[in-house]
């Protein structure tokens, strides 16, 4: 009996129509889900990328002001740190004018001289790329004051440029001397900062 079965006991049963509609709804779900979730998120790649791109250019661009400063590094001969160390203190990066004040102030005092007035604002210069710090400063004294005060403004490592020097003679009648009162106008530079 368990050999012959026969046609009519086996029955087909249709496929569940609830079995089909739970696997469209998860896969509906899935899509509304994926689209949901990512769409923010390539909003935030996009991002990213412009962002990586403009990092990108800002290496580049700073490759290539590298690239500039070797170049000028060559030429100048500038090979060992001291000079480095000696070139950045001749021309800094930043104004820093408290260290003009500092530099003006210690060569009057290095030599003696009686320094008046010192006032100083920023400018412009001939040189590409580097700005200038004007300082006018008056002090009083004789000739050899002036000549060891500008050997002070040679000697220093900062570069100074002396524009004008004014000279006033004063006569004091009691003691019958004479003093002068020299204005002398100078740049220091500082580098333009880009």
């Amino acid at each position: 009996m368990a050999d012959t079965v026969q046609k009519n006991d086996i029955e087909f049963k249709a496929p569940s129509k609830a079995g089909t509609l739970i696997g469209v709804l998860l896969v509906l779900a899935t899509t509304v889900g994926y689209l949901f979730y990512t769409k923010p998120l390539a909003a935030d790649v996009n991002v990213m990328e412009a962002d990586i791109t403009t990092k990108e250019a800002e290496i580049e661009s700073i490759k290539g002001k590298i690239a500039e400063f070797e170049n000028a590094e060559e030429e100048l001969g500038i090979a060992t740190e001291v000079q480095k160390i000696e070139s950045l203190r001749a021309i800094p990066s930043t104004m820093q004018q408290d260290e003009v004040i500092r530099d003006v102030i210690n060569i009057t005092d290095t030599y003696d001289i009686e320094l008046k007035s010192l006032s100083f604002g920023e400018g412009s210069s001939e040189y590409e790329g580097v700005n200038a710090l004007n300082i006018n400063a008056s002090f009083e004294g004789n000739y050899t004051d002036l000549v060891t005060f500008l050997e002070g403004i040679e000697q220093n490592p900062r570069i100074f440029k002396v524009k004008s020097i004014n000279v006033q003679l004063n006569e004091l009648d009691i003691l019958d001397i004479k003093r002068a009162t020299f204005s002398l106008a100078m740049e220091a530079y500082f580098a333009e900062v880009q």
